[in-house]
């Protein structure tokens, strides 16, 4: 495994470089959607781009390796790489790879993914490679790894939600705050209830702590990939026998699980998300809507400039 004594200095974890905001895209788009939408990123002024991680997608390396050939100068974090998945070491090779073909521009988020068996895996695995990551987490023991980090990614884009998280996280060091995100109205709307699902379940702690037990006991059943082939195919959810259950809860969803409204109702969320963070990662479904990053520079100029 490569990366050694020297990994730190290579950390691109500067406002100055990554800006204040940025961009999740995700694999599961073709490689010219993926390219249109870096070119509508970087016209837009956003500096970074994130590559998430999730079952049917294409490899983040790969996405990776598209973002950098499309763009020269964007910074491309992975936000997160599950070590549920795979080894430290494959992650270590492949970003090996990337960094010999485009140069020290990536930023390695590490997390669980879906097996929270694997905390010993990430545990080792960010002790290996201290100073050298950011970790992924919405809960208080994945937050307590950071302070072997260079840095922090919450799993949330609500602001009480992290104040709590961030009584976990010790030492000075980057906080990004990371959610699902779109402009309304849009035909996305569904993608990004089911993200904010998604994120919601994902820690039991939070929902104990905030008292959401009852809604997340009604939620947890819900078969997440048969949503996700619905809309892949271009269906409604509505088709789902789990349809009413999830629909109920959708203002509850949108207004603590994402960030999502119009342009200035989204720019006012980014703005008191960066009183807590210094960054802020637009993810799925904002990338897939035409309408939203048509819109992003704008946002960009609104939060940059501010």
């Amino acid at each position: 495994m490569r990366m050694g004594k020297d990994c730190q200095k290579r950390q691109v974890l500067k406002s100055s470089l990554i800006g204040r905001l940025g961009l999740n895209i995700n694999g599961d788009l073709s490689e010219k959607e993926i390219v249109d939408r870096v070119k509508f990123a970087e016209i837009a002024g956003i500096r970074t781009i994130w590559v998430g991680e999730f079952e049917g997608f294409t490899d983040p390396f790969v996405v990776a390796d598209i973002i950098s050939s499309a763009s020269r100068s964007l910074i491309v974090g992975f936000g997160i790489l599950s070590v549920s998945r795979r080894s430290c070491e494959e992650i270590v090779d492949s970003l090996e790879v990337l960094r010999q073909k485009y140069g020290d521009r990536y930023i390695l988020g590490l997390g669980l993914g879906e097996n929270a068996k694997a905390f010993h895996r990430l545990k080792e695995c960010v002790e290996r490679l201290s100073g050298c990551c950011v970790v992924g987490a919405g809960s208080p023991a994945t937050l307590k790894l950071s302070s072997k980090t260079d840095g922090v990614l919450y799993n949330s884009v609500n602001t009480e939600f992290i104040r709590w998280m961030d009584g976990f996280v010790e030492g000075n060091i980057f906080k990004a705050a990371y959610g699902p995100a779109l402009l309304l109205s849009s035909k996305f709307e569904e993608d990004l209830i089911i993200a904010a699902l998604i994120v919601f379940l994902g820690s039991k702690r939070l929902i104990s702590e905030f008292k959401m037990d009852a809604i997340a006991e009604e939620t947890s059943g819900v078969d997440i990939m048969e949503l996700v082939e619905l809309r892949r195919s271009g269906r409604s959810i509505r088709e789902s026998s789990d349809a009413e259950k999830i629909l109920k809860h959708r203002d509850f969803l949108l207004k603590n699980f994402t960030l999502s409204g119009g342009v200035s109702e989204v720019a006012e969320g980014i703005e008191k998300l960066l009183e807590l963070c210094d960054h802020v990662v637009l993810a799925d479904p904002f990338f897939r809507d035409l309408n939203s990053m048509r819109m992003l520079g704008t946002l960009v100029n609104m939060i940059e400039g501010g």
